[in-house]
């Protein structure tokens, strides 16, 4: 019987929401496209910031490559001559 109650309370929440929200939406919606655009502002603002991070984790990585490609092809090359740096 109290899980009935409870289910009845529910729906009849649910169903007084719905309806409250259909008649304040129109009144909250010129309140709200302020606040979407501001999170949707913040959303690309962030997504640049996270594009110049990105490439510059890119370059760094890539400067770090080519440092070591060098330091390889040195050692390479003195192994071949018969040389050993230390």
């Amino acid at each position: 019987m109290a899980d009935t109650r409870s289910l009845i309370t529910g729906i009849a929440l649910g169903v007084g929401a719905t309806l409250a929200a259909r008649n304040a939406l129109p009144l909250l919606a010129p309140l709200a496209r302020p606040a979407i655009k501001q999170s949707v502002k913040a959303a690309l603002i962030g997504y640049e910031r996270g594009r110049e991070m990105a490439a510059l984790l890119v370059e760094t990585l890539s400067d770090i490559v080519a440092e070591v490609q060098v330091e390889m092809h040195a050692q390479n090359a003195a192994g071949a001559d018969g040389r050993v740096e230390s």
